[in-house]
C-alpha cells in the first residue's frame, strides 16, 4: 500500500493556520560555515586523510577518509556525537558544503563511518595524537601572551563510564563503575587539549604519563625556545619515578602529594597555630609554609609545601611537592589554578561527549577519543579567533546555540550557493561580528 503524501496540515486550535512540506531545501546549522572558514584559514583538516591508511577497494569507495573524518568531527562539534546521526545529516546542504569541495552529493552513513572507526590501526591513531600536538606547535605562539610564557602542562583524568560488552572497560573501585580512564594533558594557559590517551578501566591516574611527555616534550622545545616548560597535577599522579623524570628533563613542577603520618611532625605544629588563631578570632585561617623531606626511595630531600586551612566546617591540610622556587602561598595559588582544568573537561564530556566510546572495540574507541579531541581543539581555536566579541570566553554550548542553531533555506544558482538565514534570526550581529573576526586574520601559509 503506498504512503499517503500529505501535502498540507491543519490544526484545530488555529482554523487559519497552515503547515506544508515546500519550503524548499532548508537547513538547521548553518553557522558552521564560519567554523570551516576557520578551518581552511588555519588548514587545519586539510591532512587528514593522509594520516589514516585507507585499505579499501577504490572501485567500491565513494568516500576519501579524510572527508569521513572531517564529517565525523564536525558533527561532534554541532552536538551529534552518534555514529548513527551520520544517517540525518548526509543530505544535510551544510554538511554537504563543509565536507565536500562540490556539494551536492550525499555523504557518508552509519555503517561506513563505523567501519573506517572499526579498521583504524594504532598508527593512525598515534598520527591523529601528533595533529592536536602540530595544531598548537603551529598556532600556539598566538594563543599565548608573550614568547616567553611558560609552556604549563596541566594533567589529569577522568571517568569514562561504559555499558555493555566493551575490550578493557574494567571495574574502577573509586568511581564504582566499569569505565576507561583516559589520560589529558591541556596546555593550562590557553586551555589547548595537547594529548589525550585511552586506558583501560583498572589504569592508574600517572600510568603512561611519562611516555607521552617523551613523545612532546622535544617538540615543545623546539617550537618554544624562550619559554620554560612546568607541570602541574593533584595527588593521583605523585610518584617518585615521576619526580626524577621531571627533575631530569629541568621542568618545574607542583604537584599533590598525600598528607602522610610522616609529614605530621612538621604539619603539627602549623595545624596547631591555625586553629588556636581560630578559635580567637572565629575568622577562617589558612596559613602556607613548606618544609623539605626526602623519603628512603628518594635521591636527595624535596620541598613540601603545606596549606593548613580552618573554618566552621572543620580542618583541612593539604600538602604539594615541587622543586618550584617561591613563597608557599604564591605557589599554592598557582597549584590551585589547575581547578580549571575541571571546566575543560566538563566541557569535553558535557558539550563534546568526549565519554560516548560505545564500540566494542578498544582499539576503535581509542581512535574516537581523537576524533573527539580533535573536535575539542577546533572549538578551541575558534573561541579564540572569537576574541573581541561577546563569544571570546564562550563554552562550546553557547558557541553552538548563538552561531550555530539558526534555520536556513538554502538555494543553489548556476553561478552561485546560497544560504538565506532567518531574517528575524536574534544573533545576527553576533554572526556578523565573528565572520568579520574570522575573515581578518590572515591565512596560514600552505
Amino acid at each position: 500500500m503506498a504512503t499517503p503524501c500529505f501535502t498540507q496540515l491543519g490544526f484545530s486550535f488555529q482554523p487559519k493556520l497552515c503547515l506544508d512540506f515546500r519550503g524548499g531545501q532548508m537547513s538547521t546549522d548553518p553557522g558552521l560555515l564560519l567554523l570551516r572558514e576557520l578551518d581552511e584559514r588555519l588548514r587545519l583538516t586539510h591532512r587528514l586523510g593522509s594520516l589514516v591508511e585507507d585499505g579499501r577497494d577504490e572501485r567500491y569507495t565513494l568516500h576519501a577518509v579524510g572527508d569521513l573524518m572531517r564529517q565525523r568531527i564536525y558533527q561532534i562539534a554541532a552536538g551529534y556525537e552518534d555514529a548513527v546521526d551520520a544517517n540525518l545529516l548526509r543530505h544535510d546542504p551544510t554538511f554537504q558544503t563543509i565536507v565536500h569541495e562540490e556539494p551536492g552529493d550525499p555523504l557518508a552513513g552509519q555503517s561506513t563511518i563505523s567501519r573506517l572507526e572499526n579498521s583504524a590501526s594504532w598508527e593512525d591513531i598515534r598520527q591523529l595524537a601528533d595533529l592536536s600536538l602540530n595544531w598548537f606547535l603551529r598556532h600556539g605562539a598566538k594563543l599565548r601572551r608573550s614568547p616567553l610564557q611558560e609552556i604549563l602542562l596541566d594533567v589529569d583524568s577522568t571517568d569514562d563510564p561504559t555499558h555493555g560488552h566493551q575490550q578493557l572497560a574494567l571495574f574502577h573501585g573509586k568511581y564504582d563503575t566499569y569505565m576507561y580512564h583516559p589520560l589529558l594533558i591541556f596546555e593550562g594557559h590557553t586551555g589547548h587539549l595537547l594529548s589525550s590517551r585511552l586506558r583501560r578501566g583498572t589504569a592508574r591516574d600517572g600510568e603512561g604519563l611519562i611516555p607521552e611527555l617523551r613523545r612532546m616534550l622535544p617538540r615543545l622545545r623546539r617550537s618554544f625556545r624562550s619559554a620554560r616548560i612546568a607541570l602541574r597535577g593533584d595527588a593521583g599522579f605523585a610518584a617518585p619515578e615521576l619526580y626524577d623524570y621531571l627533575e631530569s628533563e629541568r621542568i618545574v613542577y607542583l604537584l599533590g602529594i598525600p598528607h602522610y603520618s610522616v609529614f605530621r611532625p612538621f604539619t603539627e605544629r602549623l595545624r596547631q597555630r591555625a586553629q588556636a588563631r581560630f578559635e580567637r578570632t572565629c575568622d577562617p585561617v589558612r596559613i602556607c609554609s613548606s618544609f623539605y623531606y626526602r623519603a628512603k626511595t628518594w635521591p636527595h630531600r624535596r620541598r613540601i609545601l603545606v596549606k593548613v586551612e580552618v573554618n566552621a566546617q572543620g580542618t583541612n591540610v593539604r600538602c604539594v611537592v615541587t622543586n618550584r622556587k617561591g613563597r608557599a602561598e604564591d605557589l599554592f595559588n598557582i597549584y590551585n589554578g589547575r581547578g580549571e582544568v575541571e571546566n575543560r573537561i566538563d566541557e569535553l564530556k558535557s558539550d563534546l561527549k568526549v565519554d560516548r566510546l560505545s564500540c566494542s572495540r578498544y582499539r576503535a574507541n581509542a581512535f574516537r577519543l581523537q576524533l573527539h579531541t580533535l573536535a575539542y581543539n577546533l572549538m578551541h581555536l575558534l573561541r579564540h579567533w572569537l576574541e573581541g566579541t561577546p563569544l571570546e570566553k564562550a563554552e562550546t554550548s553557547t558557541i553552538r546555540f548563538k552561531l550555530f542553531k539558526v534555520g536556513a533555506r538554502v538555494q543553489k544558482t548556476v553561478r552561485r550557493l546560497w544560504f538565506h538565514l532567518a531574517s528575524g534570526w536574534p544573533y545576527r550581529s553576533l554572526f556578523v561580528q565573528a565572520h568579520h573576526a574570522i575573515r581578518r586574520r590572515a591565512p596560514a601559509p600552505t
